[in-house]
């Protein structure tokens, strides 16, 4: 007997409650008009003894491993009753049977699966009883024939129409309910075939025992029964073995791929959690568009973690550069398509993983690279990924634009449809989308622990200094202002507020970059985010104050590579601040091996700022860390001796470096 695995999670489905309704329906109604038979009419002892064996062997039935199916050796005694006396007893007795099925399984059990398990096998049976009487079987059974041979007919009849009535009945709810095709469903239940015809070969048995010899005798094929029991379940247990340790060696290799993907993905430390994020949206779009192909499925969640592997062989500089890549560098980061694909196809995959991630950047109308392939040459699975990327990579802050709107993302995605992307797949994530976002928000639990990892790899190893620019190495036409900075590095002795040394700095930095609005950012270590600790210029007053977490925003990310950009996007920083201003240039401040903070100016123009203004920046940026770093560390000194500390202006710092 099959039981009906169907999910009680989803919300209902308009087809399964039809289909499971009118089995329910149908069903009850041949069970009552069994149950008044025996009232009325009752069956023969043998009968009743039969169907009460039927229930009890039910309670040792067996798990079909891969399938939340349960068979047992109860219907050698139900088809054994319903030849012997109709389907009446066997139909109430197997009615109880599948509740008591339920009753074992661990999992809280509905009310609608479990009418439906009670229901749809005495229905099935009863459908078969009908055809073996109408065949002349029930002539044998009752004793009306003596031959043995008129029964077979009738009794393989039996057999064909209660399995395959009962594995539909099953198959079809399983169908519905995971929207899978029904024959697919349906011929993984086929193998269950071979206990029908056992069941049915033991209760011709049984048959022709007691009607030869009497119930006592049947006593001699009750062992028959026993050992094909034992067989089946010896059979089923060295098969769920073999299953859980396919599971476990597949576990094994989802967790090899998820600890490269980490790793790829902590390089890129601006899109943490992106790839998980995709994987997930990935999978809900497939089973959306009925992709049901378990190797398919496997694919797309492999590729999903791992399409950004090629980003190995691309400079971090190029990768997290926070602004338009220039044609060769975009022609550099094109490579990683090609060289991710060739990394993973050294991996031998057993689903095609390789296929999804060469593809996963070609454009439905063939404009895409690297091979140019369009429409349906291009896997399904790097159709999906292909949309469910760009989707989360717009919805994500990135160096070169904040995070867009829900809304602002799924317009750009529809102006590609037909031209980047496969329209159905477009149609199809319009639709779902909002469904599958609600468990791919769902908080991740690593995600402290990649951020850490991100850090960890973008921070000079233990002991490195941030390469200082001597004298010597200073253009000799290079800005007075620049030498004074560079002058006052080495003679300030400690006497200097924070303020002091900012404004100092900034007097002498806003003649290198007029009309600029400047701003100081100290890295906070207790909550490891940058303060806007001094600011000058137009917008001064909005910035003043300001934080920002390391590794985010323009500012934040500038922090954690520790390296200098130049003509960023302005709103990557300022786009809660309502300031409007066109582009950034931000350099870190390193004081020695410790990071002091970020020196970010924002101009108003486009492509405000000049290589030399760049260049001469950054080199002046050791110096100002030297300089903001003293500072700071008078400071903390002075708080913890709880001295005051009077600013000492301007004015007066000129005085000391001038001497």
């Amino acid at each position: 007997m099959i039981s009906s695995p169907f999910s009680t999670r989803r919300p209902a489905i308009r087809g399964l409650d039809i289909h499971v309704g009118a089995v329910i329906v149908l069903g009850m109604v041949v069970i009552a008009s069994s149950l008044h038979a025996i009232i009325t009419n009752p069956p023969p002892l043998n009968a009743l003894l039969l169907a009460a064996l039927g229930v009890v062997a039910g309670a040792c039935a067996v798990k079909i491993p891969g399938l939340s199916v349960l068979v047992s050796a109860s219907d050698t005694f139900f088809i054994a009753s319903a030849m012997l006396a109709g389907p009446g007893a066997a139909m109430v007795a197997m009615a109880l049977d599948s509740n008591l099925l339920q009753r074992r399984r661990k999992s809280g059990i509905g009310i609608r699966r479990l009418l439906f398990n009670a229901t749809a096998p005495p229905l099935s049976l009863w459908a078969g009883t009908k055809v073996f009487q109408y065949l002349g079987g029930h002539a044998y059974a009752t004793g009306a024939s003596s031959e043995t041979t008129t029964v077979i007919v009738p009794l393989v009849a039996l057999t064909v129409v209660y399995f395959g009535l009962n594995s539909g009945l099953t198959a079809q709810a399983i169908a519905l309910d995971t929207r899978m095709p029904l024959l697919t469903v349906w011929r993984r239940l086929w193998p269950l075939a071979v206990n029908y015809v056992a069941a049915a070969s033991a209760a011709f048995c049984f048959v022709i025992v007691m009607r030869s010899a009497g119930a006592l005798a049947a006593c001699a094929v009750a062992p028959l029964v026993v050992v094909l029991h034992l067989t089946l379940r010896s059979i089923l247990g060295r098969l769920a073995d073999a299953e859980e340790h396919v599971q476990k060696i597949d576990r094994l290799y989802l967790s090899t791929i998820e600890t490269l993907a980490t790793a790829i993905e902590a390089k890129d430390g601006v899109t943490s959690d992106h790839i998980r994020r995709v994987q997930k949206f990935a999978l809900g779009l497939a089973k959306a568009l009925g992709i049901t192909d378990e190797l398919t499925i496997k694919a797309i969640k492999a590729a999903a973690l791992l399409h950004d592997t090629g980003k190995l062989a691309v400079p971090e500089h190029i990768l997290n550069k926070p602004g338009k890549l220039t044609p060769a560098e975009f022609e550099q980061m094109k490579l990683h398509v090609d060289v991710g694909a060739d990394i993973l196809s050294s991996i031998d995959f057993p689903y095609p993983v390789v296929p999804i991630v060469r593809a996963h950047h070609e454009n439905w109308d063939g404009s895409g690279y690297p091979r140019g392939l369009k429409v349906d040459e291009i896997p399904i699975g790097a159709r999906i990924l292909s949309v469910v990327d760009c989707y989360d990579a717009l919805t994500s802050d990135r160096p070169y634009r904040p995070a867009l709107s829900d809304a602002e993302a799924m317009k750009i995605v529809l102006e590609r449809r037909g031209k980047m992307y496969d329209p159905e797949v477009v149609d199809t994530f319009v639709r779902v989308y909002k469904e599958i976002a609600a468990e791919v928000m769902e908080p991740v639990a690593h995600q402290d622990a990649l951020s850490k990892i991100g850090r960890a790899i973008s921070a000079p190893a233990p002991g490195a200094t941030a390469p200082a620019t001597p004298l010597t190495e200073i253009r000799a036409d290079a800005p007075d202002d620049m030498l004074a900075i560079v002058s006052l590095s080495r003679v300030v002795g400690g006497d200097a507020t924070f303020g002091d040394a900012a404004a100092l700095a900034t007097a002498h930095l806003s003649r290198i970059l007029p009309e600029t609005t400047c701003a100081f950012f100290v890295h906070d270590g207790a909550s490891d985010r940058l303060v806007a600790r001094h600011a000058t210029g137009e917008h001064a007053a909005a910035l003043r104050g300001m934080t920002v977490v390391m590794g985010e925003r323009l500012s934040g990310w500038v922090a954690a590579c520790r390296q200098t950009i130049t003509n960023s996007d302005a709103a990557l920083d300022l786009f809660d601040r309502n300031i409007k201003l066109g582009n950034a240039l931000s350099t870190p401040l390193m004081d020695g091996d410790r990071m002091v903070g970020v020196f970010t100016a924002y101009a108003a123009a486009p492509q405000a700022f000049t290589e030399d203004q760049s260049r001469v920046v950054e080199m002046m940026a050791p110096h100002l860390g030297r300089i903001l770093g003293a500072a700071l560390r008078s400071e903390q000194r002075s708080r913890e001796h709880h001295e005051p500390r009077v600013a000492t202006g301007t004015r007066d710092l000129r005085v000391v470096f001038s001497r």
